[in-house]
């Protein structure tokens, strides 16, 4: 298995976009945030994309160059289209604009549509988290990339639709929760059909309905579905995100015959400084994480962690010992490469 530099990989993946016609700032924000993902261990939503983000480019479906349209604005409210422009691209910046937004009134409110995917959701209220704000996200797919099985049903009819909430801290990394209201990012079935792998338990179902660890049962044909978390409770919540990114935005809910991928959110953030006082807020964020931590352990647990530790440390171990990419997801990325001249790829 390859193990990649984190350094030479940004250069790579960012060369390898320019070179499919990306403009040179979007081929180093796409990678940057692919490789950060990587990072963080959460290799689903890593340079593993690169080749399919190329691949919509060739197919009309990824817009390079794309500006970021606001449709509706006041002091504390954005509506965005993103022209179907890179997702991190158009996502960041969107971002950016609410942070400022937020400063000025304390709280806002954005929504998005006509983003391509925009990887790994919990960036974007990171960014809000590091300039001291409470940030809070729900995404979806446009009504495409159905994947999840309703609760009491077999057939896909949501996406995975996941949430991500962070929390600043004074004097450690934010906290920070990115879950799917599924049981399993897709991705991670992805990478586990590429390594030939079992799929955890009670994630996937096959097209009957039937469970199954078979990868290759969920993609079909005829495909199966993923499950929700917590059964009726992460069904609730998917359909929910979908109806706050979807409907609010104009971007669209889970419906019959439209399989264009993208995102569309609803993105609320809270400037803690204004409403509460960051000193008294950080205190009181401290004073939980420390009881919290305080509990007797659980048989085969060291320590507890609070959401976006463990991330942090698989972090700082890749940037010392590099990025593992199985074989075949590197193949691939490397023969896309090749096929817009870059052929410096990183050896590992």
């Amino acid at each position: 298995m390859p193990i990649i530099h984190s350094t030479e990989l940004r250069k790579f993946i960012a060369d390898t976009f320019t070179a499919a016609g990306a403009l040179p700032e979007e081929g180093r924000i796409v990678s940057d945030a692919l490789v950060d993902a990587n990072l963080a261990g959460h290799d689903s939503h890593g340079v593993m994309r690169a080749p399919y983000y190329i691949r919509w480019m060739e197919q009309g479906l990824m817009t390079p160059g794309a500006k970021l349209e606001v449709v509706t604005e006041t002091e504390s409210l954005a509506v965005f289209d993103g022209g179907w422009g890179f997702g991190q691209v158009m996502g960041q910046e969107a971002t950016r604009i609410a942070i400022g937004k937020a400063r000025k009134t304390g709280s806002v409110t954005v929504s998005g549509r006509n983003f391509c995917h925009m990887g790994r959701l919990g960036d974007y209220p990171a960014m809000a988290a590091r300039e001291g704000m409470v940030g809070i996200m729900f995404i979806n797919t446009h009504g495409g990339g159905k994947l999840v099985a309703p609760f009491g049903g077999i057939e896909r009819r949501l996406s995975a639709n996941p949430i991500a909430i962070a929390v600043p801290r004074r004097d450690a990394g934010p906290i920070i929760v990115d879950v799917s209201t599924c049981k399993i990012a897709e991705g991670k079935i992805r990478n586990m059909q590429t390594a030939n792998q079992p799929v955890p338990d009670g994630s996937i179902i096959d097209a009957d309905g039937n469970p199954t660890t078979d990868a290759n049962a969920f993609y079909g044909p005829p495909p199966g579905a993923l499950l929700p978390i917590a059964e009726h409770k992460g069904y609730g919540l998917g359909l929910i995100g979908d109806i706050l990114a979807g409907a609010l935005s104009g971007g669209g809910c889970s419906r019959p015959g439209d399989n264009r991928v993208g995102n569309s959110f609803l993105l609320i953030l809270v400037d803690i400084e204004r409403v509460r006082g960051a000193e008294a807020f950080g205190q009181d964020v401290d004073n939980l994480v420390e009881y919290v931590k305080s509990s007797r352990l659980a048989p085969g647990f060291s320590e507890i962690l609070t959401p976006g530790e463990p991330e942090e440390r698989t972090q700082a171990r890749r940037e010392k010992e590099g990025i593992p990419i199985h074989e075949a997801t590197w193949e691939d990325i490397v023969g896309t490469a090749k096929k817009y001249g870059v052929t410096d790829a990183p050896s590992g």
